[in-house]
């Protein structure tokens, strides 16, 4: 049989006779277009890296998309659903358009001119997208999240246009490397894997080494030459098609060296930004006093005064005031889990400079800005690791833990849960107590609840206080109220002891139906994104 002696034979040449022979220039019957009038294929090894680009610009752009958008609009859940729910949509809406591109004469002209178009687009994409979220703040401000919201959408759907075209790649790749039947799923897989290898590597360039090192307008713009360079690359024929794309890398590059990025987020005294693998991180000062903001900086973080005054405004008061309800006294040993800049440990420096404090913060730039900007006492042990993780290895006791690692909405779920209080409850001292900053939005304590009732079944006494319109604080601890030492017995000279004097707690019974959460249910995303969309609707 002919046909059974023509594929041993083919199984037979070399490997790379083969691979010449699956990518070589297309001899189709039956095509839509008459097989004289196509443009000649590119080598089939242009075909494999146009694969891997495509794949790096994708993930490169949504990791640096979500970096672009933190800023205004925070890192909850919500946002990142909707990024990559965009970028997925994007991509389905490529791969149609892409299979009926394929079938066009004149399908690789278009395709790599769409790629040109779309680093243009992704080069512009920061400075098109900033002033239009800054503009939202404004008018989040004056209460219209609706108007938020939009410009949010607003974002994702530039970001779309540029990861359509990328999207296309893989039909009109597919279609013009295999012209032997045989080979399809060998071309296929080998196509796939090298997106694949380009999608692993923006991922992990884009949001660990880039985005920290470079910032995210840099990483955009490298993405964007890399994806101009490629499409120069398919649409210039012969020797000198190297020659003209990396004559356009470098023409990109050089461009984006000598071009300085705007601040990411200006505003009225700032003196610091900066972009760490977790945060965008910005410090403002007004009249004396610093404020460390992260990414959306509805919030601040930290306060410092360069006066040399203790900052205890809202929770921070608290904070200081934590040792009134332990049963011992004035703390020997203080535990902060989310240090922050540094605001609570300069409290303790002042006020107990007998005590040890330590501070974990997950951040390590996060630490660098406070021992910089926000006076971070060098007597201050820092850890920079997750809380879990150091109380999984830690072995002491503490008469005072704070937890502040919450900045509603983004509440980390693994630090609401009972096995998370259970974990910090066995690190409590004797007569100790534990302090838990907690964000709201207004009169919606879902959140605050649910923590709440997932202490009760840990400790015997929790208490809390409402801060301002965005804050609860709750204070757990296994002795009675009766025990507490109290302001007067803390030792404080009279004007810090009146410093501290605030709102009473009182026992914090939370609603009937809040849930106990736990490592395997913790819908605090859940919570957090409903409070969000009924504030935007009105409700």
């Amino acid at each position: 049989m002919n046909w059974a002696r023509a594929a041993v034979a083919h199984r037979n040449r070399p490997s790379s006779q083969r691979f010449a022979a699956a990518t070589r220039t297309p001899q189709r019957r039956g095509s839509m277009v008459d097989s004289q009038q196509q443009q000649p294929t590119p080598p089939g090894w242009v075909l494999y890296l146009t694969s891997a680009v495509t794949g790096f610009g994708v993930m490169g752009a949504e990791m640096s998309a979500g970096r672009l958008m933190a800023p205004y609009y925070g890192t909850s859940t919500m946002i990142w659903s909707l990024l990559i729910g965009a970028v997925m949509i994007s991509l389905a809406l490529g791969h149609v358009l892409g299979g009926w591109l394929s079938r066009r004469a004149d399908a690789l002209k278009l395709f790599f001119g769409s790629l040109i178009v779309a680093a243009i687009i992704l080069a512009a994409l920061p400075w098109i997208s900033r002033p239009l979220m800054q503009e939202s703040l404004t008018w989040f401000r004056q209460g219209a999240l609706g108007i938020l919201a939009a410009s949010a959408v607003g974002v994702l759907g530039l970001l779309t246009v540029p990861l359509v075209a990328l999207g296309t790649s893989g039909p009109v790749l597919i279609h013009h490397a295999v012209h032997d039947r045989e080979q399809t799923g060998v071309v296929a897989g080998r196509l796939y894997a090298a997106g694949t290898l380009g999608s692993l590597a923006g991922t992990y360039l884009a949001g660990v080494i880039l985005v920290p090192l470079w910032g995210t307008t840099h990483t955009f713009w490298l993405c964007a030459a890399l994806i101009l360079a490629n499409g120069v690359l398919g649409l210039v024929r012969g020797r000198m098609a190297p020659v003209a794309a990396v004559g356009a890398l470098i023409l990109a590059a050089a461009l984006a060296a000598v071009t300085p990025a705007r601040p990411v987020k200006p505003g009225e005294g700032v003196i610091y930004e900066a972009e760490s693998v977790h945060n965008y991180i910005q410090v403002r000062e007004r009249n004396g006093v610093r404020g460390l903001y992260l990414n959306d900086g509805y919030a601040v973080q930290t306060l410092y005064s360069t006066q040399g005054r203790l900052s205890l405004q809202g929770t921070w008061r608290y904070y200081a005031r934590a040792p009134a309800w332990t049963a011992t006294g004035s703390p020997s040993r203080v535990l902060l889990l989310g240090l922050g800049g540094g605001g609570a440990a300069v409290s303790y420096a002042t006020l107990f400079p007998e005590a040890e404090v330590t501070g974990v913060e997950l951040d390590a730039e996060v630490v660098e800005v406070g021992r910089r900007f926000m006076g971070l006492p060098e007597s201050t042990r820092v850890v920079v690791q997750d809380a879990r993780a150091f109380l999984a290895r830690d072995e002491s006791r503490y008469d005072v833990i704070i937890v502040d690692a919450f900045d509603f909405p983004y509440v980390p779920f693994q630090l609401a849960t009972r096995e998370f209080f259970e974990a910090v409850e066995a690190h409590l001292a004797d007569g100790g107590v534990v302090v838990i900053n907690v964000g709201r939005y207004q009169d919606d304590y879902r959140v605050v609840d649910a923590i709440a009732k997932t202490l009760k079944t840990l400790f015997a006494r929790v208490e809390g206080v409402d801060v301002r319109q965005s804050n609860t604080v709750l204070m757990a601890a296994r002795h009675p109220r009766a025990q507490d030492v109290g302001l007067d017995g803390l030792g404080l000279e009279q004007g810090d002891a009146r410093r501290l004097r605030a709102r009473p707690l009182k026992p914090w019974e939370p609603a009937e139906d809040a849930l106990v959460l736990t490592d395997d249910r913790a819908p605090v995303e859940w919570m957090t994104d409903g409070i969000i969309l009924s504030a935007i609707l009105g409700q």
